[in-house]
């Protein structure tokens, strides 16, 4: 259990024999990952202050950001110089772009990889890293407990559920098709067009589509249409690693709020972990880590009762899965 200044949170860890990776690198591996991860943090900062200096001293950080969502941008020439999967998953970090190759990475990438160069970077860095296994860790996760929750509503015609910040809503879909048999409907809210767009092809390819909605716009579309639809569970997978401390608690707040009694919400947050520098100066993602009581602090300022959080680590304990009820 974790305490809090309001109660305990219940906490676990789950166990890496439920189809879960918890493959521990050894520290030739992590060495090397920080020593590109060190050269990387040298060169993309150089390259970042040089901006500043010639563009009237815009913020360092937004600069990072923009030189890592560049298509045309090489964070390394040890990473994403020779690899388009590597290099996809940094200038598409924080978007669905950068999670669709982690999660699809076995069934979608690593077929197509040869002897070559690029296949030897990209099954590497994306199939080795413990933070890759742990992001496919975490989608297995959410799959599980968004298919329990369905099936706590299963007396209901209809189970309604809304995504904030949903992506491509992969998740979403395959807990769905675990559950044929439940009338469930889903609500999906994200202001990345793309995103919208790829959401949509993955629901007609599942023969889902007459069950999703979409809405393109941001976190202030959340009490507009959770008003309209009246969800039973809201999901919101990702988003608060993006999240400061005041606004991720008014932000839990707000949709606890439009929740009914007994509703569930499911979100999640990373934690800090020794492959940190590789998504900060590689990746050029910048993300939010908190430890466990830290998040479960936002979850508790947020209004949900210590008591009625359960919150789940995936094996590498990288990335925490809360489930929340009103």
């Amino acid at each position: 259990m974790i305490s809090t200044e309001k109660g305990n949170v219940i906490s676990r860890t789950a166990d890496a024999g439920d189809g879960l990776e918890c493959q521990r690198r050894s520290p030739f591996y992590i060495g090397g990952l920080w020593a590109v991860g060190a050269w990387a943090m040298a060169t993309n900062l150089t390259e970042a202050l040089l901006r500043k200096s010639l563009n009237g001293g815009a913020p360092l950080g937004k600069i990072l950001w923009e030189m890592g969502r560049d298509s045309n941008h090489v964070s390394s020439f040890f990473f994403d110089r020779f690899s388009r999967y590597n290099h996809q998953v940094k200038y598409g970090a924080a978007s669905w772009r950068a999670l669709d190759i982690f999660y699809n990475y076995h069934e979608q990438v690593a077929p197509q990889l040869k002897g070559a160069l690029e296949g030897i970077l990209t099954s590497h860095w994306l199939e080795k890293s413990e933070n890759g296994q742990a992001l496919t860790n975490r989608l297995k996760l959410v799959v599980e407990f968004l298919s329990r929750a369905f099936d706590e509503y299963r007396g209901e015609k209809e189970i309604r559920l809304l995504s904030i910040a949903s992506g491509s809503a992969q998740a979403v879909i395959k807990a769905m098709k675990k559950e044929p048999h439940l009338n469930v409907r889903a609500v999906l809210i994200d202001m990345d067009e793309t995103a919208i767009a790829e959401a949509k092809r993955l629901t007609r390819e599942a023969g889902l589509a007459d069950r999703f909605s979409f809405v393109c716009d941001s976190t202030q579309a959340l009490e507009k249409v959770a008003t309209d639809f009246g969800p039973h569970i809201i999901e919101m997978v990702g988003f608060l690693d993006y999240r400061p401390h005041r606004k991720a608690v008014e932000l839990v707040s707000r949709i606890r709020e439009h929740l009914p009694e007994g509703g569930i919400f499911m979100t999640c947050n990373i934690r800090r972990n020794r492959e940190k520098i590789f998504p900060d100066w590689v990746l050029l993602w910048p993300m939010i880590y908190r430890t466990e009581r830290e998040f479960a602090d936002i979850l508790v300022h947020g209004g949900f009762l210590p008591d009625k959080i359960d919150l789940v680590y995936e094996p590498h304990r990288i990335h925490g899965i809360a489930v929340c009820r009103k």
